[in-house]
This record gives C-alpha cells, sequence and structure tokens, in this order.
C-alpha cells in the first residue's frame, strides 16, 4: 500500500496514477493545510472534511489528480485487513502494481 500524502510540491500538478493487476481503494482526505474556505465547499457537497473518500481502482483504471485534488487532497491505499472494502465487502489481498507519472518542476 501507500501510506497518506500529497505528492512532493518538488512535482509540478498533474499527476497520473495508472493501477494495474488487482482491484483496490483508494482513499482521498482533505489534507489540513486546505483552506477554511475549501472545508465548508467540500461540506457543501454532502461529505465531512474528515471523512475518506473511497475510489474502486479496478485493472486498467486511471488516476488523474490536478489543481485542488493534487494539492489539498491526501491519498492512500491501506492494506490492513478492514481497509480494502467496497460495497460493504472487503477485498481480498492480492498483488497489485501501479505507473505513477509526475513532472518535475522547471527551476527558473
Amino acid at each position: 500500500g501507500i501510506c497518506s500524502h500529497v505528492d512532493l510540491m518538488r512535482f509540478d500538478d498533474g499527476i497520473a496514477i495508472i493501477s494495474l493487476e488487482s482491484d483496490c481503494v483508494m482513499h482521498f482526505t482533505l489534507a489540513k493545510e486546505a483552506s477554511s474556505s475549501q472545508k465548508g465547499k467540500e461540506e457543501d457537497k454532502g461529505y465531512c472534511i474528515s471523512d475518506k473518500v473511497p475510489v474502486l481502482l479496478k485493472p486498467g483504471s486511471l488516476v488523474l489528480m490536478s489543481g485542488e485534488a493534487r494539492y489539498l487532497w491526501k491519498h492512500e491505499i491501506n492494506r490492513k485487513p478492514g481497509f480494502q472494502v467496497w460495497e460493504g465487502r472487503e477485498i481480498g489481498q492480492q498483488k497489485r502494481t501501479s505507473v505513477t507519472l509526475r513532472r518535475l518542476c522547471v527551476t527558473g
């Protein structure tokens, strides 16, 4: 799995993750550094800022993160028992491979 994080600031905006080989659930949580105005916007969308937002990744899934998703939301794949749950059913722990594409920021 991967621990909850926002990708390092040395990487430019726009990150692509391709998930391969098996299903998994990636969780997104609003980073603590997000402004209070952003937190209010998320509450308006029907979920609390402390909630983890689960996203099911099937083999071949593509995750694109840019803007708020890239800078204000942490993402993680927790492989501990009880965390890989989708629609009330635990997903079996199988081998997963991912390809992550990022671009280093240009320093001028």
